[in-house]
């Protein structure tokens, strides 16, 4: 008996260790759906780039600001350095509207931009700018206005007192973004600009706040916006057919004084000082198809030791080829939910694959058993842990708490189902051959 009670406790041990090394061998054919999910995403990305390349990539406006040349002095190079103004007050409206485009199956969301915007430079002291920085060249000042992708330029127009300025392409200035450059004659005077313009662009839209007061209202028809730049809103209202933001800014929080002297080899004048909003995809499929295949992990480990503890609960016993086979299937599931959210979106995929893996698991553990109660159980159980990793990859802030509880459940149910196991007892005496039969032990059998 106690034979029989160290060779019971073995094999559960052998079954065990035999299931563990399957799970870990069913993660080589998960990574390599992980590898597929990657490839898709980097022929996503080209796609994107594709379309951003053609269409316009993203804008970001800087100006108008007043550019003045300095002479170079007889003992040094010309290194191309000029003074830069920026207006006293710059008021700017901005609007866009998204669209997407297609390029095979992969789509992105582009935008059309208008901007108006309106300010005010004030009049310039030659004497005080020149004892500041030098001989000046004021015949050769103009007017610049950075914008970060000019292809995507369908209307410019700039006036200066209520006059139009001629626009020419290029800022002929290193440190400010490819853009809009205009000559102005008489830049001391100061005066008052307004500009508008009509851009293309995708990902992103964001406006320099270069006035020493800067009001700056956006609005847009797209409803998941990130805003990020230098300044957050100080309002904003988001809704589900777009939203609208508002900023007000000081020169003294910009990071460059109203005038200052600035070369051409200098890096970028408006690195991260701008204030805007990237286009943000709540549910982009490839990043939701990666999660699920880290959850996928679990999902296969959950799945395979919910049979073992069904095999030590029922009695019924399944073969270690029907492990791996199902195993297969588990893993199947992910490259499934891969194929058809490209095509149907991801929440439709996921129910389609989970749906058909589920029943074709169910039919094949029926097929293995014939049991109608072995199968709703195994019908119920993937069922409840495909529902459970669907809610895992919508949660956010709550997904690491979910998973925890899902992993202790887990565990006090195989804690349950294992409770109740024959300890293997290698030292217990084993009754010798010549022993008496009949159930009845040595010491029954002396006498008294």
């Amino acid at each position: 008996m106690k034979i029989d009670l160290d060779m019971a406790g073995f094999a559960t041990s052998l079954r065990f260790a035999v299931v563990t090394v399957l799970m870990a061998v069913l993660m080589l054919p998960l990574a390599l759906v992980s590898c597929v999910v990657d490839d898709r995403q980097q022929y996503y990305f080209q796609a994107i780039d594709g379309i951003s390349q053609a269409w316009g990539r993203e804008q970001r406006i800087a100006g108008p600001l007043l550019l003045i040349p300095l002479v170079p002095a007889a003992d040094k190079f010309d290194t191309g350095e000029h003074i830069v103004v920026m207006p006293a007050t710059f008021d700017a409206r901005l609007a866009s509207s998204h669209e997407p485009r297609r390029r095979g199956i992969f789509e992105a969301p582009v935008f059309h931009a208008e901007v108006v915007a309106e300010g005010q430079f004030p009049p310039l002291d030659e004497a005080a700018l020149t004892a500041q920085f030098g001989e000046l060249r004021f015949d050769r000042a103009a007017i610049a206005i950075g914008i970060s992708d000019a292809r995507g330029i369908r209307v410019a127009n700039l006036r200066w007192r209520d006059a139009p300025l001629e626009l020419n392409a290029g800022t002929g200035f290193a440190p400010l973004e490819p853009g809009l450059r205009a000559p102005l004659a008489t830049p001391l005077d100061g005066g008052t600009f307004a500009l508008t313009l009509e851009l293309r662009g995708s990902k992103r839209f964001s406006v320099v706040p270069v006035g020493e007061r800067s009001q700056v209202s956006m609005t847009s028809t797209w409803p998941h916006p990130s805003f990020d730049g230098r300044f957050l809103p100080d309002q904003h209202d988001v809704r589900d057919d777009g939203f609208s933001a508002s900023w007000t800014t000081l020169g003294l929080a910009r990071g460059l004084p109203r005038i200052g002297q600035v070369s051409a080899d200098q890096g970028p004048l408006f690195a991260n000082k701008d204030m805007g909003f990237s286009v943000f995809e709540p549910v982009n499929l490839y990043a939701s198809a990666q999660r699920s295949i880290k959850y996928g992990v679990l999902f296969v480990v959950l799945t395979l030791a919910a049979v073992l503890c069904l095999e030590l609960s029922t009695g019924v016993r399944f073969h270690v080829v029907q492990y791996g086979v199902a195993g297969v299937a588990l893993v199947l599931f992910f490259l499934t939910l891969l194929a058809l959210a490209e095509h149907i979106g991801f929440a439709f995929g996921y129910a389609v694959a989970a749906a058909l893996l589920t029943t074709m698991i169910t039919w094949y553990a029926h097929g293995t058993k014939g049991d109608s109660r072995l199968t709703m159980l195994a019908a119920g159980l993937l069922a409840a842990l495909y529902a459970v990793l669907y809610v895992l990859l919508r949660l956010e802030s709550f997904a690491l708490l979910v998973g925890t509880g899902v992993l202790l459940l887990a565990l006090t149910m195989l804690m349950r189902a294992t409770r109740r196991l024959p300890a293997p007892n290698a030292s217990s005496p084993i009754a010798p051959k010549d022993a008496p039969s009949g159930g009845q032990s040595a010491a029954s059998e002396q006498p008294p």
